[in-house]
């Protein structure tokens, strides 16, 4: 029975070990806590996304630049929606481009 018990806590132990700093890794160091006084043009940059405000305490927005930088934003700021609308444009233009051409294709 102790040699039951030893093993289930040595386990235990181990996925503890395992799991945390995979859990730290995901939650706490992804999450933006300041805004930084860095201003990227628009022109620079490929994608954002919208901090998750259950894992991270300062609402952000996150943007990826053509580098693969990532960037925090205040989501209050005008720099940061006209960024984020310069982006859903680009991205809906792209989608319409593909759009169309996939018709063309079809009708061929």
């Amino acid at each position: 029975m102790y040699i039951f018990t030893s093993m289930m806590s040595f386990i235990l132990f181990l996925l503890v070990t395992l799991v945390l700093p995979t859990f730290s890794a995901q939650g706490i160091s992804k999450c933006c806590l300041k805004y930084p006084s860095t201003k990227v043009h628009r022109f620079l940059l490929k994608s954002y996304y919208l901090q998750d405000s259950s894992l991270c305490d300062v609402p952000a927005v996150v943007f990826t630049t053509l580098r693969g930088k990532r960037i925090c934003a205040d989501p209050s700021k005008l720099s940061t929606k006209t960024g984020m609308a310069y982006l859903d444009g680009k991205n809906w233009k792209r989608s319409q481009t593909t759009s169309k051409q996939q018709q063309k294709d079809w009708s061929s």
